[in-house]
């Protein structure tokens, strides 16, 4: 392997939005890594803050032995888009994903591909162990991740590892296995894990080497309100939706896919069920029939018990607490 080859087999993976306050110290932390040389990249998805001058401030007096590119996509991609286009127009094999607010300790890169080349270049993911950080900076404790070196298909559908993507490595060939992740993916490395998991190609280090920011730009706002809880709500089962069509895709791509449709179908018809029930929440009552008709594969009675709360509201809830209230008095009377 020639010195040129060698400088662009990994590639460091910064992926920014609004992340201004906060990515100068993690963009220091990326070009401090203690290894050999690396293409590091610095992407932002057209923040609406100064992140990006942030990032060409930095650039603009990095001498150090990696390659560094810092770019900007002219709109937002989203993740799972922005993480295509960044693997497409990359010629490494190794990937080492961070995000704008997270922190690199120096051996990170050098220890992850050590362990990709003592695995004979075979292993697709590679996770680590992670310290949180507060949003202030100041560090808090450990947050382990499980090992992924012998978990299988059914065992990640059935009971899915804790894994935090802030740690990973991951190939260019895994990716180009399955295809890019579709456009609207958000959690890309809960679909990058299962993806080598379905392969036989996931390993997890014992070792920390990143400082993980609690509260950052995904972070849960706050919720005092119904009409906040609700739109949450619908935010987190949209994501579920997203995220398992992805995983069944995956999993036909690997041969898994009865055993994926066997743990996800119902969810996900439950979940695209009540996605469709709150985007008419406001509809007339034969509008909101008319959803529920158009979900067959949902059992009738619940289904439409959803249909009856939507529709009444509050009013739905206290009927039922009546009706549970006088069916618990006549069970009552007739033990007397």
């Amino acid at each position: 392997m020639t010195q040129v080859q060698k400088a662009h087999r990994a590639c460091f993976l910064m992926l920014t939005y609004n992340q201004a306050h906060l990515v100068r110290e993690s963009a220091l932390a990326a070009l401090a890594q203690d290894c050999e040389p690396l293409e590091i990249v610095f992407s932002d998805d057209a923040s609406t803050d100064n992140t990006f001058e942030v990032l060409q401030e930095i650039a603009a007096t990095y001498r150090g032995p990696h390659r560094l590119t810092v770019r900007r996509n002219p709109r937002n991609l989203g993740i799972g888009e922005h993480v295509n286009l960044l693997i497409r127009e990359s010629r490494s094999a190794f990937f080492i994903a961070s995000a704008g607010d997270d922190i690199s300790l120096p051996a990170r890169s050098r220890t992850l591909i050590e362990a990709w080349d003592r695995s004979g270049q075979k292993a697709d993911l590679i996770s680590s162990q992670c310290v949180r950080m507060h949003f202030d900076g100041t560090l808090g404790e450990p947050k382990p991740t499980d090992k992924l070196d012998e978990v299988t298909p059914a065992q990640w559908l059935e009971n899915r590892p804790f894994i935090i993507g802030a740690t990973h490595a991951f190939t260019k060939r895994l990716h180009e296995h399955f295809g890019p992740f579709n456009s609207d993916v958000v959690c890309e490395d809960q679909a990058m894990v299962f993806r080598a998991v379905c392969l036989g190609t996931a390993m997890t280090l014992p070792d920390f080497h990143v400082h993980y920011r609690d509260g950052g730009v995904s972070k849960q706002p706050a919720l005092d309100t119904k009409a906040q809880r609700l739109a949450w709500e619908r935010k987190t089962r949209r994501l579920h939706i997203i995220e398992m069509r992805q995983v069944l895709r995956d999993a036909q791509t690997a041969g898994h896919g009865e055993l994926a449709r066997s743990h996800l179908s119902n969810k996900l018809h439950t979940l695209t069920f009540l996605d469709d029930l709150g985007q008419h929440e406001n509809d007339t009552f034969s509008g909101l029939m008319a959803v529920g008709r158009r979900h067959p594969e949902v059992p009738f009675f619940w289904r439409y018990k959803k249909v009856l709360k939507a529709y009444f509201g509050e009013s739905y809830a206290v009927i039922r607490r009546q009706n549970e209230a006088r069916k618990q008095f006549f069970r009552r009377l007739r033990k007397r």
